[in-house]
């Protein structure tokens, strides 16, 4: 589950990155790249708190022990 995490913050701020200086040429812009950088870790930190909802909710083999004991 950690790895899934891992590559959407790699993804989403390559994007973040790469688009800012993309749309500026290559020159850094640091409003710009902030800007980026402050939706790529919302958009995280809603996937963060999406996958942990489901990953709260899914069977463990605790959780199936339980029910069937």
């Amino acid at each position: 589950m950690i790895r899934r995490r891992v590559f959407a913050a790699i993804v989403l701020y390559g994007f973040a990155i790469g688009s800012a200086l993309f749309w500026r040429d290559g020159v850094l812009d640091w409003t710009y790249m902030g800007a980026n950088l402050i939706a790529a870790s919302a958009g995280l930190i809603f996937l963060h708190s999406r996958w942990r909802r489901k990953e709260a909710r899914a069977l463990t083999p605790q959780k199936v022990k339980d029910i069937f004991s």
